[in-house]
């Protein structure tokens, strides 16, 4: 059994879902790939290249979309594109082959047991094999697997695999927007697997026992990931999100979205009793209002946390979570991660995608921790998964 989750966890790293089935495999070229993360907010890109023993960050950008809300999809497309086209000319970059990824109500993660069959016989028969545990039809869906590990249950010989379905509209949108800045699309992976990668960089070898959690809480959507021995074990989306938070703070003080956003980067939550003391001696509202509207939509993640972690316990025992690390744009509301450290009795921290890389003093601090996926996908190789 040991020997079976070392396997899966180095493959994980070199083989893992790689490109959805018929999408990378189509694609030669350098080993290098320029990974574009694409959110709802804005465009992360970054380039990383092995320089000896070393990453070196060779190029990176956060490129906001700029469309207005009420933009229609090609509205929002053209300025995708035009912001990454202006990217590679204004840093010189020569690759142009890409890594991206995907979330939301469109992708599917599941984790099954199919009968013990050859990687080539599971690929010809997948769309059968797959059918009842897809919630989508089966023609209107690209599918990806992995598989983690061969086991025998009840005397019959299976395999852990994990399962992906993209709708093939969504994949086919995302491809779209890379040939039209002139990239060759790669490699299309899943966000919380992208995160794995940047995991495997910064876990510490002698961290205490229990998996790790990670909540990506991105513009609309935060994925929920729960990485064990280095395979993610469990995935969701939860749309419960950054705007979520801007949303509610637009309510509770009536005003436009662009205000409240920049109340929540301004006063955060309050955690400390002594700050709140001082915050209603000197009848400081705005502080008080934001921290009440961004601990409301926090109980309700809270809520979505526990449901994932009751699942991932009843999935075997001596399960637990030692740690919590959050990514995304809004990873780092001020006081976030103390007061969700305080709600789930878990030590929580705040991602820095870069600590292992070179020349990412450039990448601004309020940044950083919005790069997880993007930092992740550019660990990936070309053809990595052969």
């Amino acid at each position: 059994m040991a020997e079976s989750k070392t396997k899966a966890k180095t493959d994980a790293l070199k083989a893992r879902l790689g490109a959805l089935k018929g999408l990378g495999e189509l694609f030669l070229g350098p080993r290098d790939v320029v990974a574009v993360d694409v959110g709802s907010y804005a465009v992360k890109v970054a380039l990383l290249k092995q320089e000896g023993p070393f990453l070196q960050l060779k190029a990176w950008g956060h490129l906001p979309i700029g469309a207005k809300a009420e933009a229609s999809p090609d509205e929002r497309r053209a300025a995708v594109v035009n912001s990454l086209r202006a990217f590679l000319i204004e840093k010189g970059v020569k690759v142009r082959e890409a890594a991206t990824s995907l979330s939301g109500n469109a992708v599917i993660v599941r984790y099954v047991k199919f009968p013990r069959l050859t990687r080539t016989e599971l690929q010809a028969t997948l769309a059968t094999e797959a059918e009842p545990f897809i919630p989508f039809d089966i023609n209107e869906v690209q599918l990806g697997f992995h598989i983690l590990s061969e086991i025998v249950e009840e005397g019959q010989k299976k395999m852990e695999t994990v399962l992906v379905a993209a709708k093939k509209d969504l994949v086919s949108a995302r491809l779209d927007v890379l040939q039209g800045a002139g990239f060759t699309p790669a490699i299309v992976d899943v966000d919380s697997f992208a995160l794995e990668n940047v995991h495997e960089k910064i876990r510490d070898p002698k961290e205490g026992p229990g998996a790790t959690l990670y909540l990506n809480i991105g513009h609309m959507v935060t994925n929920l990931s729960i990485i064990e021995n280095g395979v993610t074990r469990v995935v969701r989306d939860v749309f419960i999100s950054g705007q979520t938070m801007t949303k509610a703070i637009a309510k509770a003080f009536q005003c436009e979205p662009a205000k409240a956003d920049e109340l929540k980067k301004i006063f955060g939550v309050i955690v400390d009793p002594a700050e709140k003391e001082k915050a209603l001696a000197d009848g400081n509202r705005e502080a008080l209002g934001v921290s009440q509207a961004i601990g409301q939509v926090a109980r309700d993640l809270v809520g979505e946390v526990h449901r994932s972690v009751d699942f991932y316990l009843s999935q075997g025992p001596d399960r637990a979570i030692g740690r919590i690390v959050l990514s995304g744009g809004s990873a780092r509301t001020k006081n976030l991660d103390k007061h969700l450290a305080g709600e789930l009795k878990v030590p929580v921290s705040v991602l820095d995608p870069f600590s292992f890389v070179r020349g990412a003093e450039t990448v601004p601090e309020e940044l950083r921790s919005s790069f997880g996926v993007a930092v992740g996908l550019a660990l990936r190789r070309n053809r990595d998964w052969e």
